[in-house]
């Protein structure tokens, strides 16, 4: 589900009942789109951000997820209980904002990802 709003360059847009997988073992958390096609993968740091083929955001794996999100209020309680995930997306002129939203039944917490360049050439040749 994808609710959207849009003002002036700045685009906004909520993708809600996204699949979760937190694999403590590896501390890794995989969050997507069921039924979505991968077309390109764009590496910042530890968030391996996924997009179909026309640019829009279907997945996120977060690497060391727990050393990286507990830099953000994330708790391995919280990991190992997620009851919700929702990603809002805003883009504005060549930057990419992703927020990973995760709910348990105590809490929510927001993580922010920025993608700044979106005039690189991999996501050119994704228009």
């Amino acid at each position: 589900m994808k609710q959207s709003n849009t003002i002036g360059s700045r685009r906004e847009h909520i993708i809600k009942n996204l699949k979760f997988n937190y694999d403590k073992l590896n501390d890794l958390l995989y969050v997507y789109k069921e039924n979505s096609n991968v077309y390109a993968n764009v590496v910042i740091g530890e968030f391996h951000i996924e997009l179909d083929k026309e640019g829009n955001v279907v997945g996120v794996e977060i690497l060391k997820a727990f050393d990286l999100l507990s830099e953000y209020g994330i708790t391995m309680e919280l990991l190992e209980n997620i009851k919700k995930v929702n990603l809002k997306i805003v883009t504005r002129d060549n930057s990419l904002l992703i927020f990973l939203m995760i709910a348990s039944l105590m809490e929510e917490k927001s993580i922010p990802i920025t993608m700044n360049g979106l005039e690189s050439p991999i996501m050119q040749a994704m228009n």
